[in-house]
């Protein structure tokens, strides 16, 4: 064993000659601190040979022997150990495949009841607004009737040419304040200046009468007064002024019987509005001169436009016409040179000729699955019929009950 480890001690010393600092580095902790070349080699020459060659033998791997010869019964030991570990595995990922596949089964079935769900809440949702409008509809249905049926014995309240009967109240209203301010003045005039009241006026009144005395007459001895005597009385009002027809004749308000400052106010008021309206009717006429012109150079702005368009549309089409041209000219070029060079034959060989009952059967099966498609279309359609129908009565039923 001495002499077997002889020759190791000293491959061991070589290696640690010819390695230098690596072995060192592999042999140092990394959390120590670097050490110096001289203790280093006093720790190696330290060592044993067993911990040398522990050192400098790969370490042996799981369940093996490292790099060293392996007897049959070890290796098919492995070997079984191996199979045993790849049929877990297979059973493990069989498993994980199994669980993946329900988990997206059970993802596509929540998703799919996601779906149904919000397609019969929007289902609902659509449902009541369409109740809200149709109740809203009759609602206003209902308004509307009743408005009719509240307005149907009034009369028309409105029309628009009021223009006249407005002018004839302001005059009615204009002459109810001049004939108040007129019975006004009137009446402080009656109160600043009384009406006469002397002898000579009520002797000359219509109504009146001569007064017959009653009491008994005057004997022709008797004496009578003098105040008595009298005619008429020295001090009348009347008489104490010039006559009236002598004065200076004033403007009374109740004789003014020209209304010309009326009939300038209304003309120049209608001279005004002619105006207006002239200068409207020319203003609008301007308008449709403008409307005219621009209407005039859109048109042929739009002529231009598409006059462009359509020649950019016939070239773009020649061109295009061109370039199938020369395609088909090339295509014919290819397939003629390609026809003429000697093509051989490098497919497969002729099939069999099979039987005219394989293609009969065959047309047999189409025949039928065809009279199934058939069949099921028209009981889809029945089916489709009905549900409308039902709808449609379903929704008189509605209708009749509201």
């Amino acid at each position: 064993q001495v002499t077997k480890s002889a020759p190791v001690a000293n491959m061991a010393s070589s290696t640690l000659r010819g390695g230098g600092e690596r072995l060192v580095r592999e042999m140092t902790p990394r959390d120590s601190a670097p050490q110096s070349a001289g203790s280093t080699r006093s720790q190696d020459m330290s060592m044993t040979i067993g911990e040398m060659e522990n050192r400098l033998l790969p370490k042996p791997s799981k369940g093996g022997r490292g790099s060293l010869p392996m007897s049959a019964r070890e290796l098919l030991a492995e070997n079984k150990q191996l199979i045993e570990e790849k049929k877990e595995q297979k059973a493990l990922a069989r498993k994980n495949s199994r669980e993946m596949v329900q988990k997206l089964i059970e993802e596509d079935r929540m998703k799919s009841e996601g779906i149904k769900a919000t397609v019969q809440s929007k289902r609902s949702m659509l449902k009541d607004l369409a109740q809200q409008y149709k109740a809203s509809i009759t609602r206003k249905e209902e308004e509307r009737a009743a408005l009719k049926t509240s307005k149907k014995g009034q009369p028309l309240s409105y029309f628009p040419f009021v223009e006249g009967e407005r002018i004839a109240k302001g005059r009615a209203a204009k002459s109810a304040v001049l004939r108040e301010e007129m019975q006004g003045f009137l009446q402080k005039q009656r109160e600043m200046k009384p009406p006469r009241n002397d002898p000579l006026i009520q002797d000359t009144r219509v109504d009146n009468v001569l007064l017959y005395p009653v009491v008994p007459k005057v004997q022709h001895g008797d004496a009578v007064p003098d105040e008595e005597l009298k005619l008429v009385d020295e001090t009348c009002p009347h008489m104490q002024r010039h006559p009236v027809f002598l004065t200076k004749a004033r403007d009374h308000k109740s004789r003014r019987l020209y209304d010309d400052h009326v009939r300038r106010t209304l003309e120049e008021k209608v001279e005004q509005t002619k105006m207006e309206l002239a200068l409207q009717a020319k203003k609008r006429k301007d308008e449709l001169a403008t409307l005219e012109d621009s209407m005039l150079v859109a048109d042929a702005l739009r002529h231009d436009g598409t006059t462009a368009k359509a020649d950019a549309r016939r070239r773009h089409a020649m061109f295009l016409k061109e370039q199938i041209e020369e395609q088909q000219k090339r295509k014919q070029m290819e397939k003629a040179d390609k026809k003429m060079e000697a093509a051989g034959y490098w497919g497969p060989e002729d099939k069999p000729t099979q039987s005219n009952a394989t293609h009969r059967s065959h047309c047999h099966d189409l025949i039928k699955q065809m009279e199934v498609d058939q069949n099921r279309k028209v009981v889809d359609r029945s089916m489709r019929l009905r549900q409308e129908k039902q709808i449609v009565n379903n929704k008189a039923g509605v209708l009749e009950g509201i």
